[in-house]
């Protein structure tokens, strides 16, 4: 069954005269018009620079870049895997996420790569980092970050398409609501299958209580729509909004980045950070959540595309 992306992707080629076939077993997707030809693998378009995409898929290089030029970026620590980085290992690396903990309570261990929520971790103690890190690094990552966990009250999600940001929307925690007689774990399990999802929820979570009716019940701490995340549509009427995109242009001019999602976070103190940026522009999930979802992830890659053929 084909991903809505791939549906795009055809109708667009088919309206803008574009010749596509797939390759590769479909891993590649090659597009030509005229004597012009471009290549879309996975979801990834071919506008970026292969130093801008390298940069925006290492949560710690990207980090480092932007914090160098005074972009408000959440901070990261890198960890690297003995095994098979060891010429830049050391044992205080570890010691750097022991003090994140010490200073916030709990921290955040990501894979360098990560991205959609997949190996990224909530620790609360030293035993819980360093049964993630094991973990991770038996996984084969060759670098971890470490980042102190914030409270944050929505993740925006801004578009940045050659110097502008082209689209913007925010994402609220997961929760459920109550209805006086289902338990937390039916309620979860029931937004799970209706959405097709798998949610991570907080440890500390009673999955036997039954919420009263209409109660609101915040049930994980990951922005991810794949985890059960709830996008919510916005305009300039909302207060943070310039504040976001400005953020978020500065992130994308300064990495040189053409095409890319940067996630900036409102905290529950209303302070503003760049949380990462993905050189690959996944909305699937959206597309398939929001009213008219099919049509603004449309519009967003219509333009895309249509700078590739420039």
């Amino acid at each position: 069954m084909k991903k809505n992306f791939d549906i795009i992707i055809d109708e667009l080629c088919k309206e803008k005269n574009i010749e596509i076939k797939e390759l590769s077993y479909g891993w590649i997707k090659e597009l030509k018009k005229g004597d012009k030809i471009h290549h879309i693998i996975g979801n990834k378009l071919d506008l970026n620079t292969e130093i801008s995409y390298e940069i925006v898929n290492d949560k710690f290089a990207t980090y480092e870049v932007l914090n160098a030029n005074n972009i408000p970026i959440v901070e990261h620590k890198m960890i690297f895997n003995p095994k098979t980085r060891s010429d830049y290992y050391k044992k205080s690396f570890i010691e750097e996420a022991k003090k994140l903990l010490l200073n916030n309570k709990k921290v955040v261990v990501k894979a360098n790569d990560s991205y959609q929520g997949k190996d990224v971790y909530l620790c609360e103690n030293e035993i819980e980092i360093y049964n993630v890190i094991d973990l991770l690094f038996k996984n084969e990552n060759d670098s971890l970050s470490v980042c102190p966990f914030l409270d944050i009250d929505f993740e925006y999600r801004c578009i940045y398409l050659f110097g502008d940001i082209i689209y913007i929307y925010k994402k609220e925690k997961p929760f459920v609501v109550g209805d006086g007689v289902n338990n937390l774990y039916k309620l979860i399990k029931n937004k799970e299958e209706k959405e097709n999802i798998n949610i991570e929820v907080f440890k500390n979570i009673d999955l036997n209580r039954i919420p009263e009716n209409n109660e609101k019940v915040i049930i994980s701490w990951k922005h991810n729509l794949n985890n059960g995340a709830i996008p919510i549509l916005i305009n300039d009427t909302d207060e943070y909004v310039s504040q976001i995109k400005e953020i978020a242009k500065k992130a994308g001019d300064l990495l040189n980045i053409k095409f890319a999602s940067v996630d900036v976070s409102l905290t529950s103190n209303k302070e503003i950070y760049v949380m990462e940026v993905n050189g690959n522009v996944c909305m699937n999930k959206f597309s398939c959540l929001v009213q008219n979802g099919y049509e603004i992830v449309k519009n967003i890659y219509s333009k895309a595309i249509d700078k590739m053929f420039e």
